[in-house]
């Protein structure tokens, strides 16, 4: 591998990194699915006893038995240790590995970054599997949910494949899950909360989880991205205008104008989630 000016190793021909990790792929997407079988049949055949909140059961058919909700249940667990993963990893790379971070727009672009590789297998696993496992879930089957599953997932796929935006795929795939750590845990209260007291320790653990996840959404997902956003569009005119997009990846320099299109079509759906998230701030503290 050669070096342009940067620290991050760059190659002018790659292997398909999805090639290169199909069995780690495999067993990502096997691990998922494992997971969520471990968790549903006990919830569904009554050795777990969660009870989800009443307005997820207003569809059930009593002649069915009790509502469990499993599918909720099994799904919110096996989501969130992906989540718990991405945002870790991207966490940490961002913020505490400076000297992997590349200096130059074709680092930036082509350089290969083993957190990023991980993450990218990651991210296209998760999204991939959250694509079939939502389309079974009313609560997760919405056209917005299904569309964000396909793109992140179709995102992934490409910098995987080409060795493309390994750095920017730690931050929109990694760091910007940051904030899902902390709904992970509010998401206990929505669908299965507990007999919860007012005052109580998990009243008050789920609202510092509340308070994190907002604060983390906004810095991240609202300020953070569209601020790397406008790194990443200065990134790519800079190798399409001095030649490197076709020097490096011959004949696929398609893929920087979907990476584009991609950071402005789900920037608009977390500027979207973020009026609904400054909806329920509003609510929870008219509560307060």
């Amino acid at each position: 591998m050669s070096t342009i000016k940067d620290t991050v190793p760059i190659a002018p021909q790659v292997e398909s990194g999805v090639a290169r990790n199909k069995k780690k792929i495999a067993a990502v997407l096997l691990l998922q699915t494992v997971v969520f079988a471990a968790i549903y049949y006990p919830q569904k055949t009554g050795i777990f006893k969660f009870k989800p909140a009443d307005k997820f059961c207003e569809n059930h058919n009593p002649a069915d038995g009790e509502c469990t909700r499993a599918d909720l249940f099994a799904f919110q667990f096996a989501a969130g240790v992906m989540l718990v993963y991405l945002g870790f990893v991207g966490f940490r790379f961002w913020h505490f590995q400076k000297y992997k971070h590349p200096k130059t727009p074709e680092g930036r672009i082509y350089g290969f970054i083993q957190e990023g590789e991980n993450i990218n297998v990651a991210i296209f696993c998760f999204q991939a599997w959250d694509f079939v496992a939502s389309s079974m879930i009313p609560e997760h089957s919405s056209f917005i949910f299904m569309a964000h599953h396909f793109t992140a997932a179709t995102g992934a796929y490409f910098s995987l494949d080409n060795t493309y935006i390994h750095y920017y795929a730690i931050f929109y795939g990694g760091v910007c899950e940051f904030s899902s750590i902390f709904l992970v845990f509010c998401d206990l209260e929505v669908y299965f909360p507990a007999h919860m007291q007012e005052g109580s320790f998990y009243g008050t653990f789920i609202l510092a989880n509340q308070v994190i996840f907002a604060t983390a959404f906004f810095a991240y997902r609202v300020f953070g991205w569209w601020a790397v956003s406008r790194t990443l569009w200065t990134d790519v005119k800079q190798v399409l205008s001095n030649g490197m997009a076709e020097n490096l990846r011959p004949g696929k320099s398609y893929v920087l104008y979907f990476f584009l299109a991609l950071s402005i079509i789900l920037g608009s759906l977390q500027l979207l989630w973020s009026y609904h998230l400054i909806l329920k701030v509003q609510e929870i503290l008219a509560g307060l």
